[in-house]
């Protein structure tokens, strides 16, 4: 009888662990930067206070230009032809969501294709 209650004991304990176990599950791990379905999109910010109209051909919105500044995964955004230049480091993207940065500021923000 003992050797039956320290079998199911044992059964139960493996089971209860196993089905316990944290899973590895890092909502951004399967996300990655996909530069082809990046442009031409406009990405809106929760609320729609920041609206990035990203076109075909380096153009920004109606009059400025945007880049990968040197391959990377920052976009060199300038809202006017030849006016300042703004940063803004893209973690991921899909073709309707991504996550970006701008440079210097403290937290990433979710944009989509569709004012949220």
């Amino acid at each position: 009888m003992n050797k039956f209650r320290l079998t199911f004991i044992i059964a139960l304990a493996a089971i209860t662990f196993t089905s316990c176990k944290k899973k590895d599950d890092d909502s951004n791990s399967s996300k990655s930067l996909n530069k082809s379905t990046f442009a031409p999109n406009t990405w809106y910010n929760k609320g729609g206070s920041i609206i990035h109209i990203i076109q075909a051909g380096g153009k920004y919105s109606n009059t400025g230009t945007w880049a990968w500044k040197n391959g990377s995964d920052t976009l060199e955004i300038a809202t006017t032809q030849g006016g300042a230049k703004t940063y803004w480091k893209v973690y991921w993207n899909t073709s309707t969501e991504m996550e970006c940065q701008r440079v210097g500021t403290p937290s990433p923000e979710l944009y989509k294709t569709q004012l949220w």
